[in-house]
């Protein structure tokens, strides 16, 4: 059990050799001067009462404040007490530091009290015999650094120094130097590679100059560039580099003394190489200064442009007689764009009146629907009304005179038959005349009952089998959509019969959010879309212009082989008909 004891004493025998010895070196000397109390954390009973005798100097003075530097030290500081002067496992941890804690990731309970044994991987470096080593010979040591990770411990690089105190107590100072290690060999690694890479540059001429401009480092890039090899260039002045006339007024100084003022200096100019042929180089000096501001010397970079330089002046002849055939062009340009902008504004007037006429035609086109419909609806009426009231007088004056006849009569009676029949064929025929003009039930009864009476008309005139598909709920529309709606399956039956040697018919009526659906689909020959409109099909160009007359969009998809479906779109919204303009 760990209680809180007021004072002990204890004092070094000896600073290690370096590292975290620094600070034990620091306390050592003020033990000279003068000795302290430090406050710890002990074992209660007997073994506390030998840790203290242990750790009391012989002066019997005390360091004043040791504990609050024990507990503020930045490293790590552990106690040990070798409780079996022969066994290393008998090394009881008698106190540490916080930083010792933090360091290692633990809790300072995590350590006090137990011994070495407890920790059995760090038998497997050489920590515990140098303790023994170190106690026993009364020598402080330095331990390097140490890998070691267990459950308790986090698993690091520990530097560690250990020196022996009083009787057989033992100071162990350590530093987690993980981090400090990685980013050491991430350094060297930088560094190394960095070299490498400003070694294995070619495009480039890549060097260092001392404070003076000598040349300190030469890369394969300035060998290939200058003709110098490293060993004839090292120690020798850039000015080398320079033609003579350029070294007479001064410019390699003046560079320098640009670059080491503004911190970098470009220019481009003449330069020398070993054998003295010239070549224009674009060279970039930056000066290279310590974190302190001290001048360690200059970075040069060096280009070869004589290629670009060769092609400047051909470039500028170039760039003259591109800016003199710019102006013709441009004068040519302004020409064209303005007679551009007049035949653009005669097809501006033309579409307009393109345009204008489209309207009229498509108001010509619905008022003609529409007076062919009235005409229709007019001619169908005339025929029902007229001619079938007048069939009907004949009929019933035939039977009249058939009743009259005698048994003797039978020539008679045989006449009067087949105009009665003849009759009743003509009462058919006219009612399917009239209703193919304009079913009355398309007016006195709405759009679903009339193709209703459509499938029916079709399937027993044709033979084919087509089914209908209604919404459940009724609704009503306005002439126009109801017109042009039956018009189009009426059409597409038409189509059918002629030309699609099918054997059924789907359609379907559909009310929407905002429109009307009505597709007509047929499981016949199919035909392409794209060749009937080559043959500039009447029946489809009607159907497309009712639909386009409310505002709707008609599609026509036929695949050879597989069918044809006409699909059907009109908005539900009141649309305004084109006006015919009456000039």
């Amino acid at each position: 059990m760990l209680e809180e004891k007021p004072e002990a004493h204890f004092r070094y025998l000896g600073p290690p050799a370096s590292g975290p010895s620094s600070i034990v070196q620091r306390r050592q000397s003020a033990s000279r001067y003068r000795q302290g109390t430090m406050t710890t954390r002990r074992t209660t009973g007997s073994q506390a009462h030998a840790v203290k005798s242990a750790l009391t100097p012989s002066g019997g003075a005390t360091l004043p404040f040791f504990s609050e530097i024990f507990s503020g030290l930045p490293v790590g500081v552990v106690i040990l007490h070798l409780d079996n002067p022969r066994e290393a496992r008998s090394f009881r941890i008698m106190d540490l530091n916080p930083a010792a804690a933090s360091l290692t990731g633990a809790t300072l309970e995590d350590f006090r009290g137990r011994t070495l044994a407890e920790f059995p991987k760090l038998f497997e470096t050489p920590f515990p015999n140098e303790c023994l080593d170190s106690l026993h010979a009364r020598k402080a040591k330095n331990l390097g650094e140490i890998s070691y990770g267990d459950e308790r411990v986090r698993q690091g690089i520990y530097s560690v120094q250990v020196f022996p105190l009083s009787g057989n107590f033992l100071g162990v100072v350590f530093e987690n130097v993980t981090d400090r290690n990685r980013s050491e060999q991430a350094l060297r690694e930088s560094e190394e590679l960095f070299r490498l890479l400003v070694q294995s540059v070619q495009e480039y001429a890549i060097f260092h100059l001392d404070p003076l401009g000598h040349v300190v480092s030469w890369n394969s890039g300035a060998e290939r560039l200058k003709g110098y090899r490293v060993e004839e260039v090292l120690g020798k002045h850039f000015s080398v580099f320079y033609p003579s006339e350029d070294v007479t007024i001064g410019k390699p100084e003046q560079i320098l003394a640009e670059a080491a003022e503004r911190g970098q200096s470009e220019n481009e100019g003449w330069r020398i190489r070993k054998d003295g042929s010239r070549f224009w180089a674009n060279v970039v000096v930056t000066a290279l200064r310590s974190a302190k501001g001290s001048l360690l010397g200059f970075a040069k970079v060096t280009r070869d442009m004589s290629d670009r330089h060769g092609k400047e002046e051909t470039l500028a002849k170039a760039k003259e007689l591109l800016e003199r055939r710019f102006e013709q062009r441009t004068a040519v340009l302004a020409r064209i764009n303005q007679e551009l902008r007049i035949e653009i504004a005669e097809r501006e007037r033309t579409q307009e009146q393109f345009k204008a006429s489209l309207d009229q035609l498509r108001a010509l086109a619905a008022r003609l629907q529409s007076v062919r419909e009235e005409e229709r609806t007019s001619i169908a009426r005339e025929i029902h009304d007229e001619l079938g009231q007048a069939c009907t007088a004949i009929k019933m004056d035939l039977a009249l005179i058939g009743r009259k006849t005698t048994k003797k009569q039978t020539q008679l009676r045989a006449k009067v038959d087949s105009a009665i029949r003849l009759v009743d064929e003509m009462i058919v025929t006219l009612r399917r005349i009239a209703s193919e003009l304009r079913p009355r039930t398309l007016d006195d009864l709405g759009l679903t009952a009339a193709l209703e009476g459509q499938v029916q008309e079709f399937e027993s005139r044709t033979g084919i089998h087509c089914h209908l598909a209604l919404p459940q709920e009724p609704f009503t529309l306005d002439c126009e959509r109801s017109t042009a709606i039956f018009r189009i399956f009426q059409e597409s039956l038409t189509n059918v019969a002629r030309h699609a040697n099918a054997t059924r018919v789907e359609a379907r009526l559909e009310r929407q959010a905002d429109h009307l659906l009505f597709q007509v689909h047929d499981n016949g020959r199919g035909f392409d879309p794209e060749e009937a409109k080559a043959r500039r099909s009447l029946g489809l160009v009607g159907m497309q212009e009712r639909a386009l007359l409310l505002n709707g969009e008609l599609k026509v998809e036929g695949v050879p082989g597989a069918g044809t479906t006409v699909t059907l779109r009109i908005p539900l919204v009141a649309s305004t008909p084109p006006k015919l303009d009456a000039r």
